[in-house]
């Protein structure tokens, strides 16, 4: 008779299956937005050119600002608004969605290796914490499972793993770079050639991706390094080496990376992008007080920071009495990662401008902490009671942990009845109804020219077509050398339209209203409301009633009769 499967096994097995479902799950709808369409369309220039580049037969790929010289590095004319990792990883996504007509089959074979690559980061960060129960396989497989499960839970984290842009990445790289400080640092198993030479690798493609993030590894683990160095000293010279190992390996990467900084003129675009904004005290609070009410609405926050004082304060009151503590090494990790979610949120806050989608990598760094600080509790609190107590305070620890989860849960629980939603019921955004309109009603769409002041690149990839003006940079009125066929103003993005309406005044067009409010994004996967961010993620589609609400595209009168 084979062996059935452990509980714990079984959890796993349905907590992956969740996972899968809510990260996979249509994942052809809806259509991309902007800044994924951006990464498609530069994937294609990577397929045609080798790589970025932003003038084309089709016009110009570009929506970094007015000024060109900001964002195209003169001579290559390559896009240099953002590294370019995620173009080449889109690149061969691009080749193979380029097979298929349908626009839904597209956008899935776009988004699926963006999205493979976020569960594997998912499953890194779940592996990142299993050396800390080393030798303990049921333990390591309940920590897995339960750690799935509290991703599933995070329904920003979700979305952003779905995205055709360097989110998933970042998680993925993010995941593997601590999991490697936490084992050969952390714990102490002591950084060896190929751990160091590995740390390298991973941060310098973490640069290639989001150098912002970069920067606050690189700094967050060299400080941690260099103390544990300090620390090291009473221990010996043989301790002292292998603790500089990696504070060394990130000093390696910030040299390789610095050829880089020059060549994508970080420093310079960085500046550009924060615009007037300007790194000052109100715009840092404001930032910080931003992250800090997405985190305590839609991720683990507030439970973390419950568990954290009771675990320091129960450790506090054993040494004060020479009692056993809490078990050292979970401790070890969580404080560890409490002090680099802090440290990664001050240092990303400090420009001017921030997003959701900087910080998702901390959603799955709060799930570690709160369980291991949740096993060592488990673990340690019951130690020197009767073998009945020690059972019934345990019992008792889990179901207060389980029902402090189950409290967070309720709270995110819009978000999760929305992306159950949205799965059951595709989502549909303004550019799904305008891209499929204008496929059906043009016989050869790849020969427009579409005028509109925001999502260029969304007509570009699925349309094939030019596209001109553009919410900023993007190729003039001008250009078109003729009158646009098709004029898209977006009425909820002021830049670019006036230009639009003076055109439209002229005469010649005629409007067509489609069954579609005009919303700011065709859909985002922020959930938290900014003024960077107005229109957060939405779960339906989002219709109106009023003509004057929705979205209206104006055609040329020598277009097709309707």
């Amino acid at each position: 008779m084979p062996a059935r499967p452990r509980p714990e096994t079984l959890l796993l097995l349905a907590a992956a299956a969740v996972f899968a479902v809510l990260l996979f799950g249509r994942l052809s709808h809806p259509l991309l937005w902007q800044d994924e369409a951006e990464t498609a369309v530069f994937g294609r220039r990577v397929l045609e050119v080798g790589y970025p580049k932003v003038h084309g037969p089709k016009g110009v790929l570009y929506e970094f600002g007015p000024d060109e010289a900001v964002g195209v590095k003169e001579g290559l004319d390559a896009y240099i608004g953002t590294t370019w990792g995620h173009f080449y990883l889109a690149a061969p996504a691009v080749a193979w969605a380029e097979g298929a007509r349908d626009l839904y089959a597209q956008t899935f074979r776009l988004r699926l290796p963006f999205a493979l690559t976020g569960a594997a980061g998912v499953a890194v960060f779940a592996l990142a914490a299993l050396p800390v129960y080393q030798g303990e396989r049921r333990r390591q497989i309940l920590f897995a499972a339960l750690f799935l499960l509290l991703s599933s839970l995070s329904i920003s984290l979700v979305l952003h793993l779905r995205e055709v842009r360097y989110y998933p990445v970042a998680v993925l790289l993010g995941g593997a770079i601590l999991a490697l400080h936490l084992r050969c640092a952390v714990l102490g198993r002591g950084w060896r050639r190929r751990d160091a030479l590995a740390l390298v690798l991973l941060l310098v493609l973490l640069f290639h991706f989001f150098w912002a993030g970069f920067a606050a590894f690189a700094a967050l683990l060299l400080g941690d390094g260099l103390l544990r160095a300090l620390r090291a000293r009473a221990e010996g010279g043989r301790r002292v080496r292998s603790a500089l190992a990696g504070p060394a390996a990130v000093l390696v990467s910030l040299l390789a990376v610095a050829p880089w900084l020059v060549f994508f003129e970080t420093f310079r675009v960085a500046r550009a992008f924060a615009g007037d904004l300007g790194p000052t005290p109100g715009t840092f609070v404001a930032n910080l007080a931003f992250v800090l009410r997405h985190f305590l609405r839609y991720e683990l926050l507030g439970p973390v920071l419950a568990l954290r004082v009771a675990v320091l304060g129960i450790q506090a009151r054993a040494r004060a009495r020479g009692a056993p503590g809490l078990p050292p090494e979970s401790l070890a990790c969580a404080s560890f990662l409490a002090a680099f979610a802090l440290g990664y949120a001050l240092l990303l806050c400090g420009n001017p401008l921030v997003y959701e989608r900087y910080f998702v990598v901390l959603g799955p760094v709060l799930s570690l902490i709160f369980l291991l600080d949740a096993f060592a509790l488990l673990e340690g609190v019951p130690r020197g009671l009767a073998p009945a107590r020690r059972r019934a305070s345990a019992r008792g620890l889990a179901l207060g942990l389980v029902g402090v989860a189950a409290a967070s849960a309720l709270l995110r629980g819009p978000e999760i009845r929305g992306r159950l939603e949205e799965i059951a019921r595709p989502y549909q955004g303004p550019l799904d109804f305008a891209v499929a309109y204008l496929r059906e009603a043009y016989p050869a769409p790849e020969e427009l020219v579409i005028a509109t002041n925001y999502a260029p690149h969304v007509y570009a990839w699925y349309l094939g077509c030019r596209v001109v003006g553009g919410l900023g940079g993007g190729d003039p009125l001008a250009a078109a050398g003729r009158a646009p066929d098709v004029v898209i103003p977006r009425r909820r993005w002021p830049r670019g339209q006036a230009e639009l309406w003076r055109l439209l005044a002229q005469g010649g067009y005629r409007p067509r209203v489609l069954p579609v409010e005009d919303r700011h994004f065709n859909n985002a996967p922020s959930l938290s409301r900014s003024a960077a961010m107005p229109d957060p993620h939405r779960f339906r589609t989002p219709r109106s009633d009023d003509p004057r609400g929705r979205l209206t595209l104006y055609e040329l009168r020598r277009g097709p009769a309707r």
